[in-house]
C-alpha cells in the first residue's frame, strides 16, 4: 500500500516519509487528526515486530507515583480483569521482548514478537491495560505501599513491590549522585523528583493521587505510538483506531515538562550513604555534574558522547592518569547524559576518595583540563576514540532487539519536540564530527566552553555513614509507631483484616474463564522444527577453529579462549584479576596508555569473560576457561590480530603503579557491587557445594575471589611482590598452545581473512608440556549469610536436582517456566514484595538454584523455597493454562539474539556436548508436557530439598531476625 503525505489513513494524517539509507527503511510520521498524538513507523523486512505505547508522565513529587502506576496498570484492565495481566501473558507467549519501565518524564509499554498473531494480540492487550486500566486499591497497595500487619503480635512493617524496589535502589550511592546533579542543576524543575520513588516519600502517596495521576496522563491526547517491523502498517493504524481511539471524542491537556530554574551558579551538596562497616576509609564519592546544553543540539552532544569517553573512560587520557595517579581516588569516570531530560550533562566522579580531597580534585580536574586544551588533544587519542563511536554505531544493525533502540531514539526526540527522522541517522553527524575534530580545535572549544568556562554545575561530595542504616530504619519504625498510635482497637483490627485480605487475593489463581479471556496463541501456531545454530569446526592455520558464519554487517568477533586448569589452585582467586590486568596492561613495547590508543583505535573493544564447561553425561569433568573477546572492522582486522598476539607474547607487568591502580579500581567497584547487586556472590557459594563446575565459579566469581581481592587491595604493599609474580607465572602457564580454543563469528569475506591471518595467534603462543590441576574441595558451612549495608536481602536455596543427566528433559523446562513465571512470581514477588526471582539450572549438571531480588523478606523467601515439592507433586493444571506453559517455554527456548550472541551459544553449547538434534529433541518434549510430566518431577525436587544450601546476602538487621536459618554469618 502506497502512503501519500497529507492524506489520512485511519484517522491517522501522513504528516511526513522517507527512505532511510542506513535503516534499509520506510519511516513515517504520522498524527491521529482528532487526538492529536503521534505514531512513528518504521518499516522494513525484521520479522522481530515492535510496538511501544508512551506517555508524558510528569511527576510532581517523589511518591513514585508514575513508576507505581506503570506496574499497577498491567494488573488488569477492563476487557482483560485477569489478576496480574502481565504476569499472564508472559507464561505463555512468543514474545522477544515484554516490558515497561518509568522514566524522568515518561513512561513506555514495549513488546516485540516474532508472530504476527500474537503482534495483535498482544497490542490489543497493552493498549487495553493502560487507557483502562481497574486500579484496584488492593493494586496499589500490592505494588505500591501499605500498611501490612499479619496478626496482633506481628510487626507493623510497610510493604509493596516498588516501595522495595526502590530500597534496593537506593542502597546505591551511584542512584544517590543523579538524584543530586537533576535536583542541583535543575532546581523545581520535573527532573528535581524521583521519578521512581524515593522510599520515605513513597508512602505519602495515596490511592486517590495514584487515580488522579492516571486520568491526568494516560489520555491518548498524551500518548506516542511507534511500531516496527515487517507488520503491515495499514493494519496497525486501523486496529489502534477501531478498537481504541475511536473511542475518544476530542483532545485533553497535553501534560507538560516543568523546566524549572536554569541554574547559573557553582551547586555543592553533601549527602551520606549507608555502609555496614565502622572502616570508612577512602569510601567517599566525588562528583562534578555540569550542565552543558540542549536535548535539541544533536552534533554537539554526539561530539561530547565522544569527549566524555575520550576524557572520563580511555587509559589514554592524560586526565584520567592525572587523577588516578594524584592518589586522590581509587578510580576515575564518566559519562554523558543526553537523553533523560530537556538538558543535558556531563558527569564525572571519583570512587574510593575522601571528602577532604574534594578541592584538591577540583583543582586537579580544571588545571589538566586547560592544559589539554591549551596544548590541543592527542590526535591519535581522538581518532581511536572516533573510530570506537562509529563501530558502536555500525555494531547497532546486528542488534536483537534493533526496533526497540531505534524506538527509543525516536521517542526520545518526540517527547521534546525535535525531528524523529534525525534522531535515526547517523552517518552524515559522525563523519561531521570526524572531520572537525581531526582538523580543527572542534573539541579543544567544546571542553573550554562548555567544561572550564561554565559555572553551572553541581558537586557532590557522598560520605560513607555506618549509623545510616540504624538512622534509616529508626525512622522509619518511629513513623510507623506514630501511625499505630491513631488506631483505636476497631481500626487495628480493620488494619489486620485488610492485610489478610490482600493476602488472601494474592494467593487466589485466577479462573479459568476469566484467563480465558486474554487472546493467546495455540499449540498449533508453533513448530516442531526450529534451526539451532551450530558452530562448525574447522581446520585454520593447523587447528581447530569453530565457526560461526553469519552475517555480523562485516564485524569481526573473535573468542581465545584458555584452560587455566594448569594454573595452581591458590592463583585461582586472582585469575579474573589477570584477565582485567592484561586487556588494559599493555606490552613491553607499548605502555598502557599507548596500548589503550591502540585498542580503541583498531577494535571495536577487548575483552575478557571466565566460565566453566562440563560436557554432558561427565558430571566431574569441568574445563575453566578465560576468554579473551575481540571484535573489529576489516580494515582494522590484521592490526587487530597483530596486537593480541603482542600481548599474548610479550605482556607486561612492570608498571607497578598502573597495576596498583588497577587492584585499587576494581576492588572498590567489587565493593560497590556486593552492597547493591549481591546475588551473584550468594548463587556462587552455594554452587560450590555441587561440584567442580561451581568450585571454580566460588574461587574466580564469589565470595571467595571478592575477599581475596580486598584482602589484596587492603595489604598490597605487603602483598605486591607475591602477586606480581603470580600474573608472571599466570601468563607464562595460561598462554600456551595446548590450552587455546578459537571461535570465530563473521561472514563469509572476513572468515577466508581470518584463515589468512590468523595464524599469528597460535604462532604467540608457548608450545611446552602443560601440567593441570584439580581443584581441592572446598569445606563450607552449609547455610551462610552475607553482610551489606543493603535495605534488602538476595535469598538463594539450592542443590543437586537432577544430576542423573537422563532424567532431564523438555518437560523439566516447562516445569521451570511455572515455577518462575507463576509460583516464584507470586508467592516471593507479589506477595513478599521482593522486586524478583528467578531460577539458574544447567542441564548439563543438574544442578538448580533459586534466587530472590531486592527482597524485603527472609524466613518467607524460604519457606516459599521450601514448599516447591509439595507444589510439585500437587500441580494439576487445567489444559488451557498448561498449554500456555508449554508455548512460553517453546518461546524461551528459542530466544532472539544477535549474530554474536547467538554464535556464542552454539561455542558454549558444542563444548558442553549439545547439538542442534539435542535441542530439537528437547523442543518435541517441550510441546508434548502434559501435568503428569511435571509432577514427576517431585521426588527429585524433595531430595534436593533435604541436601539443599542456602546463602543470603543483604541487610543486617534481617538477617539476624532470622539467624537460625544460617550456620554462619560474615560481614563483608
Amino acid at each position: 500500500m502506497t502512503f501519500t503525505p497529507g492524506s489520512t489513513y485511519s484517522g491517522f494524517t501522513l504528516k511526513e516519509h522517507r527512505f532511510i539509507d542506513e535503516l534499509h527503511a520506510d519511516v513515517y510520521l504520522l498524527e491521529h487528526e482528532i487526538l492529536g498524538c503521534p505514531l512513528l513507523a518504521i518499516k522494513n523486512g525484521d520479522s522481530n515486530k515492535t510496538f511501544s505505547v508512551a506517555f508524558n508522565t510528569v511527576p510532581t513529587d517523589s511518591t513514585g507515583v508514575a513508576h507505581i502506576l506503570e506496574h499497577s496498570v498491567l494488573m488488569g484492565s477492563k476487557k482483560y480483569p485477569v489478576k496480574d495481566v502481565f504476569g499472564e501473558i508472559h507464561k505463555g507467549g512468543l514474545m522477544t521482548f515484554l516490558n515497561a519501565m518509568t522514566g524522568g518524564d515518561i513512561t513506555y509499554y514495549p513488546f516485540a514478537t516474532r508472530n504476527l498473531k500474537e503482534y495483535f494480540n498482544i497490542m490489543d492487550v497493552y493498549c487495553d491495560v493502560v487507557f483502562n486500566p481497574l486500579l484496584h486499591r488492593s493494586t496499589f497497595e500490592q505494588e505500591g505501599w501499605h500498611y501490612h500487619q499479619e496478626g496482633p503480635d506481628s510487626p507493623l512493617q510497610y510493604q509493596g513491590v516498588v516501595y522495595n524496589e526502590m530500597k534496593g535502589a537506593f542502597s546505591d550511592p551511584i542512584r544517590l549522585i543523579f538524584f543530586h546533579i537533576f535536583a542541583g542543576l535543575m532546581p523545581g524543575s520535573t527532573y528535581a523528583h524521583e521519578s521512581g520513588g524515593d522510599p520515605k516519600n513513597i508512602p505519602d502517596l495515596s490511592y486517590e493521587e495514584f487515580c488522579d495521576f492516571h486520568h491526568r496522563h494516560y489520555h491518548p491526547s498524551n500518548a506516542m505510538f511507534f511500531v516496527y517491523g515487517d507488520a503491515p502498517l495499514a493494519d496497525e493504524l486501523a486496529y489502534l483506531q477501531d478498537n481504541f481511539l475511536a473511542a475518544y471524542p476530542g483532545k485533553s491537556t497535553v501534560c507538560e515538562i516543568v523546566e524549572g530554574e536554569t541554574t547559573t551558579a557553582p551547586v555543592t551538596i553533601t549527602d551520606t550513604y549507608a555502609v555496614d562497616s565502622p572502616d570508612t576509609a577512602e569510601k567517599t564519592f566525588l562528583a562534578v555534574g555540569t550542565s552543558v546544553g540542549s536535548v535539541a543540539d544533536r552534533e554537539q552532544n554526539a561530539a561530547f558522547q565522544v569527549i566524555a569517553n575520550l576524557l572520563f573512560n580511555s587509559d589514554g587520557s592524560p586526565l584520567k592518569k592525572a587523577i588516578v595517579s594524584s592518589g586522590l581516588c581509587k578510580d576515575f569516570g564518566g559519562f554523558f547524559l543526553s537523553s533523560s531530560c530537556t538538558r543535558t550533562f556531563m558527569i564525572t566522579y571519583l570512587v574510593g576518595s575522601e571528602a577532604e580531597h574534594r578541592d584538591r580534585f577540583l583543582d586537579l580536574y580544571a588545571t589538566t583540563l586547560k592544559g589539554m586544551v591549551d596544548k590541543g588533544l592527542d590526535r591519535d587519542l581522538v581518532l581511536s576514540e572516533l573510530n570506537k563511536y562509529e563501530f558502536n554505531f555500525r555494531e547497532e544493525s546486528s542488534k536483537a532487539q534493533r526496533g526497540l533502540d531505534l524506538i527509543g531514539k525516536a521517542m526520545n526526540a518526540l517527547k521534546y519536540g525535535l525531528d524523529p527522522f534525525d534522531s535515526l541517522q547517523a552517518e552524515d553527524l559522525i563523519a561531521t564530527i570526524r572531520r572537525k575534530a581531526l582538523n580543527e580545535r572542534y573539541f579543544e572549544e567544546l571542553i573550554g566552553r562548555y567544561l572550564l568556562d561554565n559555572p553551572a554545575t553541581a558537586v557532590i561530595t557522598l560520605t560513607p555513614d555506618p549509623d545510616k542504616p540504624t538512622r534509616t530504619r529508626a525512622v522509619e519504625e518511629q513513623r510507623l509507631q506514630d501511625y499505630a498510635a491513631t488506631l483505636d482497637p476497631e481500626q487495628q483490627e480493620q488494619l489486620i483484616r485488610r492485610t489478610r485480605e490482600l493476602m488472601a487475593m494474592q494467593l487466589a489463581p485466577n479462573d479459568v474463564a476469566t484467563l480465558a479471556l486474554l487472546p493467546q496463541l495455540s499449540l498449533a501456531d508453533l513448530s516442531a522444527d526450529v534451526d539451532f545454530h551450530a558452530v562448525r569446526p574447522q581446520a585454520m592455520f593447523g587447528r581447530e577453529v569453530l565457526i560461526s558464519e553469519l552475517a555480523t554487517n562485516h564485524i569481526s568477533y573473535l573468542d581465545l579462549g584458555f584452560d587455566f586448569s594448569c594454573i595452581p589452585p591458590e592463583h585461582l582467586p586472582w585469575i579474573d584479576l589477570f584477565g582485567t590486568i592484561i586487556t588494559e596492561i599493555g606490552t613491553s613495547k607499548l605502555d598502557y596508555m599507548q596500548f589503550a590508543k591502540e585498542i580503541a583505535t583498531c577494535t571495536g573493544s577487548f575483552s575478557h569473560s571466565l566460565t566453566t564447561y562440563t560436557r554432558r553425561g561427565e558430571p566431574e569433568k569441568t574445563r575453566p576457561v578465560l576468554w579473551l573477546h575481540l571484535k573489529c572492522l576489516p580494515e582494522y582486522l590484521e592490526q587487530a590480530l597483530q596486537l593480541v598476539a603482542e600481548v599474548l607474547a610479550d605482556v607486561s607487568f612492570a608498571d607497578r603503579t598502573r597495576i596498583r591502580e588497577i587492584v585499587g579500581r576494581e576492588f572498590a567497584w567489587a565493593e560497590h557491587a556486593v552492597q547493591s547487586e549481591g546475588y551473584g556472590l550468594a548463587a556462587a557459594r552455594v554452587s560450590a557445594h555441587l561440584g567442580p563446575a561451581g568450585r571454580y565459579q566460588e574461587m574466580f566469581n564469589g565470595a571467595t575471589a571478592y575477599l581475596a581481592l580486598k584482602q589484596l587491595a587492603l595489604n598490597y604493599a605487603g602483598m605486591e611482590e607475591t602477586f606480581l609474580a603470580a600474573l608472571q607465572q599466570t601468563a607464562r602457564l595460561l598462554f600456551n598452545r595446548d590450552n587455546l580454543l578459537f571461535a570465530v563469528t563473521a561472514d563469509r569475506q572476513e572468515l577466508d581473512r581470518i584463515a589468512a591471518l590468523g595464524g599469528i595467534i597460535p604462532a604467540a603462543l608457548a608450545a611446552t608440556p602443560v601440567t593441570r590441576y584439580d581443584l581441592p574441595a572446598l569445606t563450607l558451612p552449609d547455610h551462610e549469610a552475607f553482610i551489606t549495608s543493603a535495605e534488602v536481602v538476595f535469598a538463594v536455596q539450592g542443590g543437586a536436582l537432577l544430576t542423573d543427566n537422563a532424567s532431564y528433559n523438555g518437560h523439566f523446562e516447562v516445569l521451570r517456566t511455572f515455577l518462575s513465571r507463576d509460583y516464584l512470581w507470586n508467592t516471593v514477588r507479589q506477595m513478599g514484595g521482593a522486586y524478583g526471582c528467578f531460577i539458574q539450572f544447567s542441564q548439563v549438571t543438574g544442578n538448580f538454584a533459586l534466587i530472590s531480588y531486592r527482597d524485603p523478606q527472609v524466613r518467607k523467601t524460604y519457606e516459599a523455597y521450601g514448599a516447591i515439592p509439595e507444589v510439585v507433586s500437587d500441580l494439576d493444571l487445567p489444559p488451557a493454562i498448561m498449554e500456555q506453559l508449554v508455548i512460553g517455554t517453546y518461546g524461551s527456548y528459542n530466544p532472539l539474539q544477535s549474530p554474536a550472541a547467538r554464535a556464542a551459544t552454539a561455542r558454549n553449547e558444542y563444548l558442553s556436548g549439545i547439538d542442534p538434534e539435542y535441542k530439537q529433541q528437547r523442543l518435541r518434549e517441550i510441546i508434548a508436557t502434559s501435568p503428569a510430566d511435571l509432577q514427576s518431577f517431585a521426588p527429585a525436587f524433595a531430595a534436593m530439598q533435604a541436601a539443599s544450601h542456602r546463602a543470603v546476602i543483604g541487610n543486617r538487621a534481617k538477617i539476624e531476625a532470622d539467624r537460625d536459618l544460617f550456620s554462619s554469618m560474615t560481614e563483608l
